[in-house]
């Protein structure tokens, strides 16, 4: 189900972009706002549900904060064709070098969770490896 969430103004430090994004604000524990790699689609995820819980066992004891956003991230079903990442994204130049991140309420958009159909649908075997190969590429 999507959720009504809050939007910000962005300002993109490469092209000058000044962009609307979802956010959950500072003050929100194990709720994450994901961005496509083009800038111009959202998802939200929720670290307690039990994809998240999976992800987390899976990424055993190299997992830290960033590690594990990113994870969620980059193991989620990509929308529309695009995979997502942890990262805020320009959507006219896609850099992620924003001059600011968190400027004016600017509305609010619905945005859609984030789903882990594909990885869930993978065999215990399957799973492994694929977080492996997420962790191979991650670290290189």
């Amino acid at each position: 189900m999507d959720k009504e969430i809050s939007t910000y103004q962005s300002k993109c430090a490469e092209c000058s972009e000044v962009f609307d994004h979802p956010s959950l604000g500072d003050m929100v524990y194990g709720k994450f706002i994901f961005c496509s790699e083009n800038g111009k689609v959202f998802a939200y995820c929720n670290a307690f549900e039990v994809s998240a819980k999976l992800i987390d066992v899976l990424l055993l004891k190299n997992r830290d904060a960033e590690l594990f956003q990113s994870a969620l991230a980059g193991l989620a079903d990509p929308i529309f064709g695009q995979q997502l990442t942890n990262k805020l994204h320009c959507p006219k130049c896609h850099s992620t070098n924003l001059e600011y991140w968190h400027g004016e309420k600017s509305g609010s958009m619905s945005v859609t969770p984030a789903t882990y159909n594909c990885l869930l649908s993978l065999s215990r075997d399957e799973l492994k490896l694929k977080v492996s190969q997420f962790l191979e590429n991650h670290f290189a």
